[in-house]
């Protein structure tokens, strides 16, 4: 008799949304329209695919190069000295890091990423509420609350997720001095800063030396499409986090995969900015499309996603997921999930094509109707 344990996956299309409750990620699996996984739709190039295409047999059968080597690779990419960088299987593989094994004590903006609540450590969070309608972070009373709260240090992703709101640069600017002079540390979550209208000019990266406090994590996934290949970053000149970091990671964290897309992706620079633009130019399309929906409170998008308000005569988010899923085959997110007061009010939209977009606003509607 087999012992081995047996595990209850769906198999069949009908069966999405027990998957969605029970098993998040897999999509590919099913014939759906996936408007929760935030990826760039239009990276990488089919080009590239072609060449991952013939480079497969021989990625499949081979480890790794060593991490000292991967961090060059890392380096070239996104323009950081390797000694300022520690390389991951994407950023979910660092939060348990920096707030479970190291233990930090943090605050953290709500709403925001689960992971950065739900992996702290007992008592070691501090909630810092974002206040409806806007949801904006107020930097100063963020710094104030870091401080009263003695935090190690504090969390913010920007733009944020789910609200898709981006902190202004020089408030960030302001929570990071601010943090250094209290000898906390700034975790900012930049994974969704190439969408954002001013762009990585606005990023923390650009200030590594001057801000020793400030630790910039980001998923590649987001903006180059590449959510399978789990790659992403740490980046700061905290040499002693940083180690503490590089220190608890496996010696082959990173696969071979990712290793050939960090070996292609300097000469895709230019194809994957036009990428950024042509997401933006859909997503404000989507965002002005969802504020025509009578009642619907859509708050301005600088990621590739769109957070909104149900209007009131709307049934609850859980609702309309389960309608589009069952009738149109649309998978969306609601919020009931989050730390936000009557969360499944809200909805956090990714903007996937144009004509795509187009399908699901229309599915709204209907709903409405």
């Amino acid at each position: 008799m087999n012992s081995t344990a047996q595990i209850d996956v769906p198999r069949r299309s009908d069966d999405v949304s027990d998957l969605i409750n029970r098993f998040p990620g897999g999509y590919w699996k099913y014939d759906i329209k996936d408007f929760v996984l935030l990826v760039n739709p239009y990276f990488p190039p089919q080009a590239f695919l072609d060449e991952l295409k013939d480079a497969l047999p021989r990625l499949i059968t081979c480890y790794p190069s060593p991490n000292v080597q991967m961090l060059q690779l890392l380096a070239d990419a996104v323009k950081i000295p390797a000694h300022n960088l520690v390389i991951c299987n994407g950023v979910a593989e660092l939060i348990p890091i920096l707030l479970g094994r190291l233990g930090m004590r943090i605050a953290v903006p709500v709403p925001t990423f689960n992971p950065y609540e739900t992996t702290a450590l007992p008592g070691r969070l501090s909630r810092f509420i974002l206040p409806p309608p806007d949801f904006e972070l107020d930097v100063h009373g963020y710094a104030a609350f870091a401080r009263a709260n003695g935090v190690d240090g504090a969390v913010v992703i920007s733009p944020n997720n789910p609200t898709s709101r981006a902190v202004p640069y020089a408030d960030l600017l302001y929570l990071a001095a601010a943090l250094r002079d209290q000898q906390q540390l700034l975790l900012i979550d930049e994974s969704f800063i190439e969408f954002s209208e001013v762009g990585r000019s606005a990023s923390l990266e650009n200030h590594l030396l001057e801000f020793p406090n400030v630790i910039v994590l980001k998923s590649l996934g987001k903006i180059y499409g590449t959510c399978g290949l789990r790659l992403g970053y740490a980046a700061s000149s905290n040499a002693q986090t940083m180690n503490e970091v590089r220190a608890a990671l496996p010696a082959w964290n990173v696969n071979t995969f990712a290793e050939f897309f960090l070996s292609k992706l300097p000469h895709l620079a230019q194809a994957a900015k036009q990428s950024w633009i042509r997401v933006g130019s859909d997503r404000d399309k989507l965002y002005a499309d969802l504020r025509s929906i009578d009642g619907m409170r859509v708050l301005k998008p600088d990621a590739n996603f769109v957070f909104c308000e149900l209007p009131p005569h709307f049934p609850d988010g859980d609702v309309i997921a389960s309608k589009l899923l069952k009738d149109r085959r649309i998978l969306i997110r609601h919020n009931g999930g989050k730390t936000l007061q009557n969360g499944k009010r809200f909805l956090r939209i990714a903007s996937r094509t144009e004509d795509d977009n187009r399908l699901l606003v229309e599915a709204l509607k209907v709903i409405s109707d």
